[in-house]
């Protein structure tokens, strides 16, 4: 392995500038900082980030080392390999002590026993700190119960936030006055570029062949961090679980109609198998699972479940299905929003619906409807599944999303504010 070539090229590489991410890391601290976060949602480009800063705040360049481990020249790296990535780098680089250095190692869960060898720097070199990336969500839930448990602080990063883009687009705005400004045209333009092509950054930021680009980020989830990571063999069928799922976004499912709709199609399933492609699926940030709210922990996990997909843009590419249904993208999108946001979240059912109930502490906190237009067909189902979840919950303030409604109503002593989604991204 060509390990001198890499630490060569990176000293004579400039982290380029970037646009900036609503994500607080602080790589300073005493923990080992990890970032997971979908295939090209930004993680990369946030570790650019973060180093411009350190540069900026008067960390010397010769301290910091960036090795992506989806390079070709590191393919099959192992821990013996961090090693001597070390060492050349310490060879090759006048670091300058009185500083820490940093190591910024993109995609480790591509390296073979990575694990060991970051408890061991960290436990015995204390002024060099760790920024691990990593394209799966549980790429740490066993080290963390085992050899790195204590020692990590993770944040997610996913596709841009409706702030995000709009800082992107150059599109200012001032969210006390907006429903009243002229710029409220503006940003709704943007917004609905938003809601149908989705917040991946590259998307954002050219006019490329988007459905082309969404399209090989897909494949690449497909096959390199679901068939390649956990080693499966019937694709075909994994593929027509997928197509399954995209179709059922936003709606329930449950694992005995999935294994049914499979077996109409010629492919057998338990589902128990079923359940496994799913889990790594989330694995792969590609879709979520989000569960009915229930108090016994045995009927949530038993419940049917609603599924939803990381992005709009990626769920209109592969299935074209919701590309007008703009009611459905936007309860996909507000879901994911909810999730960068860091929300647990689940959804109420009993005789009526709600979209979305958070928790916070064993509490829930909030009830969010979704709907593109309150009107006379469905204004007493939205009403009524909202005040249901806010009585249920003991909750005095519930929401109603819409795509351009804006008011405040009272209804059997509780309050119900209707505003359009896209001001509600906006705000805190």
């Amino acid at each position: 392995m060509e390990h001198r070539k890499i630490i060569i090229q990176w000293k004579e590489y400039t982290p380029p500038k970037t646009q900036p991410r609503e994500v607080n890391i602080d790589p300073t601290t005493d923990f080992i900082t990890t970032i997971t976060g979908p295939r090209r949602a930004g993680k990369t480009y946030l570790c650019y980030q973060l180093m411009n800063h350190l540069i900026d705040k008067g960390t010397p360049r010769e301290n910091i080392l960036y090795v992506n481990f989806e390079d070709e020249k590191l393919i099959g790296a192992k821990a013996a390999d961090l090693e001597k990535l070390m060492n050349t780098f310490q060879e090759l680089t006048d670091t300058n002590p009185e500083h820490n250095t940093y190591l910024f190692l993109d995609e480790i869960q591509n390296v073979k026993d990575w694990d060991a060898w970051i408890r061991r720097i960290h436990d015995t070199q204390k002024n060099v700190k760790l920024i691990l990336t990593g394209s799966s969500s549980k790429m740490l839930s066993r080290e963390v119960t085992t050899k790195l448990r204590g020692r990590i602080l993770n944040h997610e990063v996913y596709p841009l936030s409706f702030k995000e883009y709009l800082t992107w687009k150059n599109t200012p705005y001032n969210l006390k006055t907006l429903t009243e400004s002229r710029d409220r045209i503006e940003v709704k333009k943007q917004y609905n570029e938003y809601l149908t092509n989705g917040g991946y950054p590259t998307i954002a930021l050219n006019q490329a062949p988007r459905e082309q680009i969404l399209q090989s980020y897909y494949e690449s989830m497909i096959f390199k961090d679901v068939v390649e990571r956990h080693n499966i063999k019937d694709v075909k069928k994994l593929r027509i679980l997928a197509k399954l799922l995209f179709e059922s976004t936003s709606k329930e499912m449950s694992y005995n109609r999935l294994a049914n709709k499979l077996k109409s199609l010629g492919f057998t399933a338990s589902k128990n198998t079923i359940i496994e492609h799913i889990s790594h699926f989330e694995d792969a940030y590609l879709f979520f699972q989000n569960m009915k709210h229930e108090y016994s922990i045995t009927k949530r996990m038993g419940a049917i479940k609603k599924i939803y997909c990381i992005d709009n843009g990626l769920l209109n590419t592969v299935s074209f299905k919701f590309a007008e249904d703009t009611g459905k993208l936007m309860e996909n999108q507000v879901y994911i929003e909810l999730k960068r946001r860091n929300k647990q979240v689940y959804y109420h059912k009993d005789k009526h619906e709600c979209d979305f109930l958070t928790q916070e502490k064993n509490k829930i906190t909030s009830a969010i409807q979704v709907t593109h237009t309150l009107n006379d067909e469905n204004e007493d189902r939205e009403i009524n599944g909202l005040l249901e979840a806010m009585r249920t919950h003991n909750l005095q303030d519930g929401t109603i999303l819409t795509f351009e409604q804006e008011e405040t109503r009272k209804k059997d002593d509780k309050t119900i504010r209707i505003t359009p989604v896209w001001k509600w991204l906006l705000e805190t």
